[in-house]
């Protein structure tokens, strides 16, 4: 895996910090700015136990354009992992690094999968009766009918191959909306219910309210990148909110104590671009060690399953 050592917020450092507690550190190629990465500690660790470094002395900060970052920057850090990727020297790639850049980038190098329009960020999600998956979540702000039942097969295809599912067609889809009955919402929200409808593979459920995200009511539920992303962070917040209760709350109650550790947003950081042809984990700019040792084994996991093969063989 090739590891931007220079995206995020919290410095390379706290990067190196999460490689260092990687269970396969031979196995990641840290990417970064020599003279942040020499010398310190948890370098010195990481070489010691196999680790490769390739240095890149230029990198972004996040206020770039993408016409900059694409044909002015071709030695960043994100663009080195980038490139590592499509010439399949690595087989994942993980950055903290700005959304827009790292998908520019990873669509200019690596590609979208065959007849896929635009890629997409997934995420899974903890709920009543077990896991279900979310897309898109900030990829792409606005969407065409065509892009949303393409992100339904998409996410049904990533949540078959997590297993639990007798077959691509029991994985049930839903479309995130403000109600459920037939008519609710937009006009293209209700162009794609048609379209889904109508689609022999999928287990097209319809329409499902932000009520009932956690509810069970489906494995994968569909909308564009700017609902996506103000979902999530409604989510973290209100997690954030919760949490910070019961630190006053829990003293001395285990159950509580434990129950807010469950809440911690670092435990699950980390969403897949969904759609390119390779594994790219973002990672949450801000996240700590924990978080971001979370993206290294979320990238991890996709590389042991066979992840864009198995997407390939069941869009």
């Amino acid at each position: 895996m090739a590891v931007d050592l220079m995206g995020g917020s919290t410095g390379v450092e706290n990067n190196l910090a999460a490689c260092a507690e990687f269970s396969k550190p031979e196995d990641l190629v840290l990417v970064g700015q020599q003279a942040l990465i020499q010398g310190t500690p948890h370098a010195k660790v990481l070489a010691a136990k196999g680790a490769t470094f390739r240095y890149a002395d230029d990198f972004l900060v996040g206020s770039e354009s993408l016409i900059e970052v694409l044909r002015n920057r071709p030695h960043t850090s994100m663009a080195v992992c980038s490139k590592l990727l499509a010439n399949n020297d690595v087989e994942a790639v993980v950055s903290s690094g700005d959304t827009k850049a790292l998908l520019g980038l990873a669509r200019s190098h690596v590609g979208t999968l065959p007849g896929l329009q635009r890629p997409a960020i997934i995420k899974s999600f903890q709920g009543n009766a077990g896991q279900f998956y979310m897309l898109d979540l900030g990829a792409n702000v606005n969407c065409s009918e065509n892009m949303l039942s393409q992100f339904a097969k998409l996410g049904a295809a990533l949540a078959y191959s997590g297993g639990g599912f007798e077959s691509l067609h029991s994985v049930r889809v839903a479309l995130l909306n403000i109600g459920t009955e037939s008519g609710k919402g937009t006009g293209l929200l209700n162009g794609v219910a048609a379209t889904l409808s109508r689609d022999q593979r999928l287990d097209f459920v319809g329409f499902v309210e932000p009520t009932e995200l956690f509810s069970g009511c489906a494995d994968v539920i569909v909308c564009d990148g700017f609902t996506g992303n103000i979902m999530l962070k409604t989510l973290e917040g209100v997690a954030s909110h919760i949490r910070q209760k019961l630190r006053v709350l829990a003293q001395g109650n285990d159950a509580l104590s434990a129950f807010g550790r469950e809440l911690d947003p670092e435990r699950y950081n980390g969403a897949l671009m969904a759609g390119l042809n390779g594994i790219v984990v973002k990672s949450h700019g801000s996240t700590g060690k924990l978080g971001f040792l979370s993206a290294l084994n979320q990238a991890d996991k996709y590389v042991e399953s066979g992840l864009t093969k198995v997407l390939v063989d069941n869009l």
